[in-house]
């Protein structure tokens, strides 16, 4: 048996709604890979480097992809459980068991849809999830924040004013139509074929997010990832910093103050 099969351990893992392998070799000393599914496509991988033994993990190269996020997606951004939420939740019960002295955990949020496993063809989930549900899926499932805290501040004021009423009505339905179509040739043959019904939608919507979430619906998942690729990436960045450095803390914390006798 070589080294490297020395270092592979292999895990079925059950969750409250799933079960799942998940494979984990030690590269080196406080590394670690991780990944669930096939080996050729897993629907979710990343690093485990344990920059501080005693406090920290950073995740880095964490990528959701089809199989993992597309359940997510078509079935709603916020619903009690999904996949991908409870196949990160058994990556952090990992690290949380083997090192339990790490409070909290960093990653670089580098997750995508891609359209029929093309990379180049992705949908960036991150300023996706920004654009229509004002914050980013680890915002939402884990309460994850930007450090310093005077740069999440910042980054949330903008948010929140790109997500605006006031912000909404005073950017007229062609700019949108003109971001499709510099940057994205399927979507705008998509938007041309029903000019009308889309510009009445656009105006009948309160905010960019209402309007982007009703036009989401309106778009086949498997051709979602085609349709918002660039133009919305480009619109969400002329509003927003995107930051990509994120941490969470691990729950619950718990300290013992008094041993059961």
């Amino acid at each position: 048996m070589s080294s490297q099969e020395d270092n592979t351990k292999y895990l079925q893992v059950q969750t409250p709604h799933y079960k799942f392998e998940m494979k984990i070799t030690k590269k080196e000393e406080l590394y670690y890979y991780f990944s669930v599914g096939d080996d050729k496509m897993p629907s979710l991988e990343g690093v485990i480097r344990l920059e501080d033994k005693y406090n920290r993990v950073r995740l880095t190269e964490i990528r959701a992809l089809q199989l993992c996020s597309e359940e997510d997606i078509n079935q709603g951004y916020l619903n009690a459980h999904t996949f991908g939420k409870e196949v990160l939740d058994a990556v952090v019960f990992l690290i949380h068991s083997q090192f339990p002295s790490v409070k909290t955990i960093e990653l670089t949020d580098r997750t995508y849809l891609p359209y029929k496993s093309d990379t180049y063809n992705s949908l960036d989930l991150l300023t996706y999830s920004i654009a229509l549900y004002k914050k980013t899926w680890y915002e939402e499932r884990l309460g994850a924040y930007i450090l310093p805290k005077e740069k999440h501040e910042e980054y949330r004021q903008q948010v929140e004013e790109y997500a605006s009423k006031d912000t909404k009505d005073k950017l007229p339905f062609f700019h949108i139509y003109h971001e499709i179509q510099m940057n994205n040739v399927f979507a705008r043959d998509i938007i041309w074929t029903n000019m009308e019904m889309y510009e009445k939608m656009y105006e009948e919507s309160d905010t960019l997010p209402e309007f982007f979430q009703k036009l989401s619906k309106l778009i086949k998942l498997k051709e979602r990832c085609l349709f918002f690729k660039g133009w919305l990436d480009s619109l969400v960045n002329s509003k927003v910093d995107v930051i990509r450095e994120w941490h969470f803390d691990i729950y619950p914390k718990v300290k013992i103050i008094k041993d059961i006798k």
